[in-house]
C-alpha cells in the first residue's frame, strides 16, 4: 500500500474528474450508496456530523440533505475545495471546514463534539486504522454512531467472479482513460483485494472499542456499510 504522501498525491492528481469516475464506473450506483450511509447514519436536524475523507463533499452532501450539519475534511485539499460549491448550488445551509493536514489519524477536534462520524471509501487509504480509530471515538460524544461505507468482498459467487475480473480488467483501463492517470486505478481495486472483508472490519471495530458492531450489504457485498456506536 503506498503511503499517505502518495496517496494524497494519487487523489490531489484526479479530483477533478473524481466525480465522473464515480458514476461512470459504478454504473451510478453510488448515488444510492450515498442516500443508504446518510439514511443509516442517523444525519438529521439538530446532529452535527463529522464527516471523514470526504473528498469531494457527496458524501457531506447526503447528510446535509436530512438536515444535519456537516464539518467536512479530507487530508487531499484538491479534493476538498470542491465540495463548497455543490452546497451552494443546492442552497444547503452546511459547515464545510477543510485542511490538507486533517488527517483521520489526527482530527483536530475537542474531545466528544460529534453527534455521528461518517467515513466513505476512506478508511481503506488509512495506514494505521486503529490509530484512526481512537480519534473517532475520541471526538464522538458517548453514544454516537460511526458510519463506514467501504468497498468490501461480494458475497454471492457470480458476482464475485465478476467483480474480481471487472475490477482487475476492465475498471483501470476505464479508470486511466478518464482521469488520465493509470496508477489511481491499479491501487483502487489492489487496495480493496488486500481490504478486511466485514467480518474482520467489524472484528477491528470491536477491538478498538466500538460496541453494536453491525453491517449491511450493499449491491451484493460489492460495498458494505459498517455502523458502531461508542
Amino acid at each position: 500500500m503506498p503511503e499517505g504522501r502518495q496517496v494524497q498525491q494519487m487523489f490531489s492528481a484526479i479530483a477533478g474528474r473524481y466525480d465522473v469516475l464515480n458514476h461512470v464506473l459504478s454504473g451510478g450506483m453510488d448515488f444510492w450508496w450515498w442516500w443508504r450511509m446518510a439514511r443509516m447514519s442517523g444525519a438529521g436536524p439538530g446532529k452535527r456530523f463529522l464527516d471523514v475523507a470526504a473528498g469531494t463533499g457527496d458524501s457531506s452532501l447526503a447528510l446535509a440533505r436530512r438536515g444535519a450539519e456537516v464539518i467536512s475534511t479530507d487530508f487531499t485539499h484538491a479534493m476538498l475545495r470542491l465540495g463548497p460549491p455543490k452546497f451552494a448550488r443546492q442552497g444547503l445551509a452546511g459547515l464545510i471546514w477543510g485542511s490538507s493536514d486533517a488527517d483521520a489519524q489526527g482530527l483536530p477536534f475537542r474531545n466528544a463534539c460529534f453527534d455521528g462520524l461518517t467515513i466513505s471509501y476512506g478508511i481503506r487509504n488509512v495506514e494505521h486504522r486503529p490509530r484512526a480509530y481512537g480519534e473517532f471515538l475520541r471526538v464522538l460524544r458517548p453514544g454516537g454512531q460511526l458510519t463506514i461505507l467501504e468497498f468490501s468482498t461480494p458475497v454471492l459467487p457470480g458476482l464475485k467472479a465478476f467483480y474480481t475480473w471487472y475490477s482487475r480488467r476492465v475498471l483501470p483501463r476505464i479508470g486511466a482513460w478518464i482521469s488520465g492517470d493509470a496508477s489511481a486505478y491499479t491501487y483502487l481495486p489492489e487496495s480493496i483485494r488486500t481490504f478486511p472483508d466485514q467480518r474482520s472490519l467489524a472484528a477491528e471495530l470491536e477491538a478498538a472499542g466500538f460496541r453494536g458492531v453491525r453491517w449491511t450489504n450493499l449491491t451484493g457485498g460489492i460495498v458494505a456499510l459498517h455502523t458502531a456506536l461508542k
